[in-house]
Formats: structure tokens, sequence, C-alpha cells
């Protein structure tokens, strides 16, 4: 028993991490009350049954519409369960391949007409775990050192990037699984020098996968194939590389198959997203400002917003290596009650050759990946957030680690205060990183704001909008009104007259970007939320107004007399 405790400790540890890792991601799950926009549009595009957008065939052509139109559109009604036609359906209507919301579509028809975050946080959580596993397995790869390994999936998993990934309902954990399963694979391959059926077949699914859930899946395994590629016929090994490229293009090519969109959204013939980001990847006077926004997204998420001076300090700790046992050997010594310094000039005088190790080209790839990566991704990004990076995420730990640690080692010869000092420095950066961040997607006032249009569910409720798009937002609030009306801003005076009051009152939502200067479509606003409260109150005779709530996308007021 002790024997085989000795030997499969490492991996008893890892399962206990985990476990620890779960429980901890499960508490910032039950802590998350409300949603982004586009969390609310992943139940829609996944339940709603051929019927991608909410203003679709008509639907919103009258001001006057059902409060059941948007229970409707985020859960799965009866009759229509498992219809993964329709999740494809409504796809091709927007940006995204469709295998994230095939698994959600899959859990809500297990429960039709009701909606819940768990039916997108529990895959998240699944796919959380399975990344912490491939990570682990990487990080032995790369150091044969058992005790590395757990540092990486510590300082991830627990991090506030990994929050986020988890919380937010999207397909970025799904998308971070298969690129960690592919890296994992193909690290494998170069570390041993063979290629197995069991690598074959990994990679064929991860690229199936990978494809089949995010475009960006692309940009990650591009560097990483083009590396092996070159590895691989400098060895003049083209039976390994003629496997290894048949099993992914089996793969790319069997995603293709099932859902075609994906080739015009690749080339920017797709929907508005795909031009966009072809567009943005034409501009090259915004480069370095989109870096920096997402440099600073890594510095936050993941460093305590202090990664450049983390950095600094790391290369200075390589500098001072390299000058005290490569350019000279020196040590501190005691003597005759004194403290010495002893140089020993270590220039040679024939040729020295250096053995590359194992761990320092598998550390190269991954260095090259993540730089292709974050550099693309910055660019061609439609929107400058960290959603777009977060399949770095595991990697940057990783890397980060890796440099500390060897860092570490090469100044603190004891195993013992190695790993002292290694786990209190991921502590402090870990800590620091909580200390002046939160997790993003939790939204706390989402479940008051549920409450209070319940609290109004008799009273009249108006949206008022720039983008019919933007009432999504609010779909959970606005589905618990008895009658509700939606218009655009240029329209209130011919619409707001056949808005019926209940009880003297009207609740109104505002679609915050009033209070810009110009629209999404870069039109100029001709009224800010003021004059758009002021208006309806001289029409509907309820001048006085309250604020109900605020958030991101809205405010929400009641107008009475």
């Amino acid at each position: 028993m002790r024997k085989f405790l000795r030997e499969k400790s490492s991996y008893i540890i890892l399962i206990c991490i985990l476990l620890i890792q779960i429980i901890f991601m499960i508490f910032y799950c039950d802590m998350k009350k409300g949603y982004f926009v586009d969390e609310v549009w992943s139940y829609g595009l996944a339940n709603s049954y051929y019927h991608a957008q909410i203003w679709e065939d008509g639907a919103l052509d009258n001001p006057e519409i059902s409060p059941e139109i948007f229970k409707d559109y985020l859960t799965v009604n009866k009759g229509e369960t498992f219809k993964f036609g329709s999740v494809i359906y409504n796809q091709t209507h927007d940006s995204h391949p469709p295998l994230f919301y095939m698994v959600l579509h899959a859990i809500s028809s297990c429960f039709p007409g009701q909606f819940s975050k768990w039916f997108g946080l529990i895959p998240n959580l699944l796919y959380y775990a399975i990344t912490i596993v491939f990570l682990y397995k990487i990080s032995r790869l790369i150091k044969k050192d058992k005790y590395f390994a757990f540092f990486p999936i510590l300082f991830f998993g627990f991090s506030i990037a990994a929050v986020n990934m988890v919380t937010y309902i999207r397909m970025y954990m799904l998308l971070t699984m298969w690129c960690t399963i592919f890296a994992y694979e193909h690290l494998s391959i170069m570390a041993t020098r063979k290629i197995k059926k069991r690598n074959l077949i990994s990679i064929l699914i991860a690229t199936f996968g990978g494809l089949f859930t995010h475009y960006y899946f692309v940009i990650f395994a591009f560097p990483m194939v083009l590396v092996q590629m070159i590895w691989m016929i400098m060895r003049k090994d083209y039976k390994m590389t003629g496997m290894y490229v048949l099993s992914g293009a089996i793969g790319g090519a069997g995603a293709v198959v099932c859902y075609p969109t994906i080739l015009k959204n690749l080339t920017g013939t797709g929907v508005s997203h795909s031009q966009t980001t072809l567009q943005n990847m034409h501009n090259f006077s915004d480069w370095f400002v989109r870096i920096k926004q997402f440099w600073k997204i890594v510095s936050e998420e993941m460093f305590g917003s202090i990664f450049t001076l983390i950095l600094i300090i790391c290369c200075l700790g390589i500098v001072a290596y390299f000058i005290t046992h490569i350019i000279w050997e020196m040590k501190l010594q005691y003597k005759d009650d004194h403290y010495y310094i002893t140089v020993k000039d270590k220039q040679l005088s024939q040729t020295a050759y250096i053995k590359v190790k194992r761990e320092t080209y598998l550390v190269i790839d991954i260095v090259i990946t993540c730089i292709f990566v974050f550099v693309i991704a910055s660019k061609i990004s439609p929107w400058q957030v960290n959603r777009y990076i977060m399949n770095l995420f595991p990697f940057l730990s990783l890397l980060f680690c890796y440099v500390v640690y060897s860092i570490y080692k090469a100044w603190i010869k004891n195993r013992a205060k190695l790993l002292v000092v290694m786990t209190v420095s991921m502590m402090l950066i870990g800590g620091l990183t909580y200390y002046v961040n939160d997790p993003c997607y939790l939204y706390p006032e989402g479940e008051n704001n549920i409450a209070i249009s319940k609290k109004y569910a008799d009273t009249s409720c108006v949206y008022i909008y720039t983008l019919s798009y933007i009432m999504v937002n609010e779909a959970l609030e606005l589905q618990n009104y008895d009658r509700l009306y939606q218009m655009n801003y240029k329209e209130i005076d011919e619409d707001i007259p056949d808005v019926s009051i209940e009880n003297s009152k009207l609740v109104v939502y505002i679609d915050r970007i009033l209070d810009e200067e110009y629209d999404a479509f870069g039109e100029k606003n001709t009224m800010n939320t003021e004059d758009c409260l002021e208006r309806i109150g001289e029409i509907t005779g309820l001048k006085k107004s309250k604020e109900l709530y605020q958030d991101e996308k809205t405010y929400a007021y009641v107008l009475y007399k």
C-alpha cells in the first residue's frame, strides 16, 4: 500500500488539488447572479427554434410585443427538444461554430421551459477540469521535476482569469480545453520523437472540436503545426510528418463538412464579425494600441496589474545568472572574518558545445505560439476584451512558473527552500490579483434587477433603444412584465401615445448608448437619456421619475405623476 501511494502520490495530489479547485469554482459560480448580453444570447442561439435573433421574422414590427417572446427565445419549448438542426441554423446567422451551443441546447432540452445558469456553468466546470489535467500533463512533459508541475495548475486554476473563464457562459472555456489537449499531443510528439495512434486520434479530435468551437483555434494551431512540421522535416521523418498532417487535416475537414459556414467566416465573407476581423487585419495604424490594451488585460487578470514589473525582475534575474554562472563563476565566501566574492573567468579557449535540453525547445514552441496568438488576436478582435485571449491564460501561467522556478532553482539549491519560496511567490501574486481586481462576469446586482421587474410586473413597460438587439441584455427582466412595448428612440413621438398606462406608472428601460455622441452605426444621437425621459413624460403626463437600477447596457426608471 505504501509503495502504491508513493508511486501514485503525484496523481493523488493532482486529484485533491482538482477537487479543491472545482469547489472553489462552484463557489464563484453560485455568486453569479447576472449575465453579460452575449451570455443571454448563448441561450437564445442554442434554444430558440429556428429563430436566431430576437428581431427576426417581423417579431418587433409592432411596438407592443408579448413578454413571452423572451422566455421562448431563451428556453427549449416542449416538442423542440434536441433539435440540433435548429442550433446549426441559428449559428449560420451568427458568428461562431455550433459545438458550444449544441451542448447548451442538449442540457436545456432535459429541462423544457426552464432557464438556469447551471446549464452553461456545469459544462464549463467540466472543460475547466480537463484543462487543468492537460496543463499538468504539459508541465510534466516540460520538466521531469514532479513538484514543478503543480505550480502552473495552482497559479492558473485559482486565478481571476480562470474564474472569468468558468463563469462566462460562452465558448471560451471549451476552446481553451481543446487548445490544451492539442498542445499536449503536439508537445508529446516533439518530446518523445514518436507518434502513436493515440496521438493521432487525439489530434484529430482536438482539431475537429477546436474548429467546431471557435475560429480562433486556427490562430492557436497554426504556429504549433508549423513548428512541428519544420522539426519533423529537419529530422527527415517524412512518414511521421505525413501521419501528423493527415490526422489534423481529417479533423479540420470533418468540422468543415459538418458546418460548411466555417469557410465563409474564416475568409471574411460570412457574417459581419468575420468581415470586421478581416478589416482590422488590414489596418496597421492601431496595432500598438491594441497590443497595449491586451497586455493590460493579461496583467490585470493574472499578475495583479504588475506584469511589466514582474517581467523586468525576471529579466534581471536571468541576466544576473548569466553573468555570475556563464561569463564568470562568482561565489560568496567567508574568510578571515570577512565576506569575499570570488570571481573565476570562464572564457574558453576551445569550442564549447551546449546541449539544448528537451524542455528548452518545448518551451520555445509554447513561447512562439503565445506570441503569435497574442499579437494576431490583439489585432483582429472586434473588441479589446479578455475573452479573445482566454485560451492563452493556461500557457502564460505555465511559462511564468517555468521562468520563476528556473531562476529560483539557479540560486536556491535546497529543494525545500525552493518550494517554499516558489509557493510564497505564487500566493503573493495571486493574492495581489484578487486584491486589485474582481471577477468580471458575476454581476451580483442581477438578482436584484430581476426582483425589481417582478415587483412592477403589473405595470406597463417600454424599452427605448438605438438597436433592438440590446433588449436581449434585459431578457430575464422583460419577460416578467404583463404588458411590454419596444421602440427606437426616434419613434417615441409616434409610438408612445399607444402605450397603455397601468396604475399611473410606467417602467422605462433606456439604452445607455444614447448618452454617447454616436450610436453603434456611427450616426449622431439626437436625444440623450434625460431628453427621452422628458419627452415620454410630456406625452404620458408622467413627469416624475425614479431610477430603479442601471447596468452595463441599460438604465431602468419608473415614471409616475
